[in-house]
């Protein structure tokens, strides 16, 4: 592991340069007080300390600007935390793949029939408008395999690929599935453990390479092969290569054995391209896996050590000042300034700040680093599982949230921290919702409002609760046939709304707050 200095941001150390003429106008101003020192102000070393003074005050900027540089040295082992769906289509482009023998679908009408691939491009092209935010790659093969677009979040650049792609795009003779397959899963980043899937669009036909092979190789890096069979079961005259003259006489039909073979063998599934609704299908079975997707695992990389020059850059702050002081009052200033900088308390909070900076600009990995290297300070802790709590409710894992404020809350048992305690239930009442357990919510909500009434999000979601359960206890007692039940939750919930009207009606909108929540 390269363990050498590096920085995060390197432009700020471009401000060294105006250092230079700055230091040159600072010296000129020293030569001039030195001339005006008298002989016992010099015995008193008193321009020594205008000297020392000015020294530390330039120390102080040198360290802000390393500071702002982020330098990085040595390494850590961090917990990568990335959601998302990584999806590679394995498109096949063999001169069977030029048969003209399926339908084209326009709106769910069949039209005129073309060529397998032109349907194969279709279906993915419809995949990928299904899942936007996802990452996307492209491999094509025939006797060999080729990774031709690595994995992107530009759905453009993929779309125009498609869009463009021919059968003679690549040079080659026969079809070798396990190549393709290959070549398609190299498109994984291995230090980026998200849900990894491969679409394999072809008619399954194999004259070289170990289908079996490749698929075993699939299943211990757990990735899941989706095979999107497309042709005619019953076989069609393969096209002759361009310019050879000769006229069609091998035919070939789609393998669908081996296809299923291939999707099942990897826990994926195989989906019919000759159906009019296999581009639905086929997203709508990203879409299902998109949710599930939780990274695992740990990486390396460098450490960083701007607290180390933010501490650096306080103290010689201070000793710029100190420098000015005499007698009693430099003592205690100087037993003051350490023991600020030296203060676990402080450095908590330092940390909280950092993680909710990063947390903003939406680094999640490296604001949970933060929040779990504040959990080391007992004064920071609430926050700081507060913090994780935050990070996994952006990243829609309610469960792991939950555990988290459910830590915070624990904490918080000995203080007041009264705006904490109203987002740590708020937030919660916010996942409970959203996973349709309504009474849950209820609680939650009301609780937030006990802790600060005066918050309008709250009750809003509150009311939503409350007609939400109401609904869904209706629905139930509808499918016992008991009648129409829900007239008890009506009335509460217009009862709630009748009796505090006057308490909310006078008050002014106010934009909702983030729930980040407080920081120090």
């Amino acid at each position: 592991m390269n363990t050498a200095l590096s920085f995060e941001n390197p432009g700020f150390l471009f401000a060294f340069a105006l250092f230079i003429p700055l230091i040159l106008v600072e010296l000129f101003r020293f030569r001039i007080l030195k001339k005006r020192f008298s002989a016992a102000a010099l015995k008193n070393r008193g321009a020594w300390r205008y000297y020392c003074s000015g020294f530390f005050f330039w120390l102080f900027l040198a360290c802000l600007v390393i500071a702002l540089a982020g330098p990085r040295w040595g390494s850590r082992v961090v917990a990568e935390y990335r959601r998302g769906l990584d999806v590679v289509f394995a498109l096949d482009i063999s001169r069977s793949m030029e048969i003209r023998d399926v339908p084209a679908f326009r709106s769910g009408i069949r039209g005129a029939e073309i060529s397998r691939l032109e349907r194969g491009l279709q279906i993915a092209g419809e995949a990928i408008a299904a899942v936007p935010g996802s990452r996307f790659a492209a491999a094509i093969g025939k006797g060999r395999g080729l990774l031709a677009v690595p994995l992107t979040g530009d759905t453009e650049a993929i779309l125009a690929f498609l869009a463009g792609l021919e059968s003679f795009s690549l040079t080659g003779r026969g079809t070798n599935l396990e190549a393709l397959i290959d070549a398609a899963a190299s498109a994984f980043e291995t230090p980026f453990p998200t849900r990894r899937l491969m679409v394999l669009i072809s008619d399954g036909e194999a004259l070289s390479g170990s289908l079996a092979a490749a698929l075993d190789r699939r299943r211990e890096d757990d990735s899941i092969l989706i095979s999107l069979g497309i042709g005619s079961n019953a076989g069609s005259p393969v096209p002759p290569a361009a310019g050879s003259g000769d006229s069609p006489s091998l035919l070939s039909s789609r393998q669908e054995e081996t296809l299923r073979y291939a999707a099942e063998r990897t826990g994926g599934i195989y989906i019919d391209g000759n159906d009019h609704n296999a581009g639905g299908l086929l997203g709508d079975y990203l879409k299902l896996l998109t949710p599930e997707t939780k990274s695992q695992g740990h990486r390396r990389e460098p450490k960083p050590q701007r607290h180390l020059f933010v501490i650096a850059a306080i103290l010689a702050f201070g000793a710029s000042k100190l420098c000015m002081m005499e007698g009693r009052k430099k003592i205690l200033s100087g037993v003051l300034l350490l023991f600020l900088c030296s203060c676990t308390p402080v450095r908590g909070k330092l940390l909280i700040l950092e993680g909710n900076f990063f947390h903003l600009q939406g680094l999640y990995t490296s604001a949970v680093s933060s929040y779990l290297r504040a959990l080391d300070y007992q004064e920071a802790l609430p926050y700081a599982e507060y913090g994780l709590g935050t990070v996994y409710f952006s990243q829609d894992e309610g469960r792991a949230a939950l555990e988290r404020y459910a830590a915070s809350e624990k904490y918080l048992e000995t203080s007041p921290g009264g705006e904490l305690r109203f987002r740590l239930f708020y937030n919660t009442g916010l996942i409970l919702f959203g996973e349709e357990n309504y009474e849950a919510a209820v609680k939650a909500f009301r609780t937030a409002l006990e802790i600060d009434g005066s918050r309008i999000e709250a009750k809003r979601n509150l009311e939503l609760s409350i007609l939400a359960l109401s609904r869904k206890k209706e629905a139930a007692g509808r499918k016992q046939g008991d009648g129409p039940p829900g007239e008890a939750e009506a009335a509460l919930f217009e009862y709630l709304r009748l009796k505090e009207q006057n308490q909310w009606k006078s008050r002014e909108w106010i934009e909702e707050e983030s729930p980040l929540g407080p920081d120090y």
